[in-house]
């Protein structure tokens, strides 16, 4: 049963130890912050996935696609609301 107890006193201190004394050291050295260049344009329903492939393909990372203008469609006796346009933000690192 001691030998049970020791077990579990190690156990904790070692838990204790790296919770607390296992952190990297801070450096001084001050580092810049990130900066960011931002980019938000308005796409036709039809071209959204040409469009965010294209800034795909620049290193833009879009982080928010929102619908736009919606239109009323009506085929016969079937009215929907159709998207017509959606808003895409995009970011990436400034150079």
């Amino acid at each position: 049963m001691n030998r049970i107890w020791s077990f579990a006193g190690l156990f904790v201190a070692f838990v204790f130890a790296v919770t607390f004394f296992g952190q990297p050291a801070q450096s001084d050295v001050e580092t810049k912050p990130t900066r960011w260049e931002y980019r938000t344009e308005t796409v036709e329903a039809v071209q959204l996935a040409v469009r965010l492939n294209e800034w795909g393909g620049d290193r833009w990372e879009v982080f928010s696609v929102e619908r736009g203008d919606s239109i009323l469609d009506q085929q016969g006796d079937k009215t929907r609301l159709k998207v017509d346009n959606f808003q895409i933000t995009a970011r990436r690192l400034l150079k």
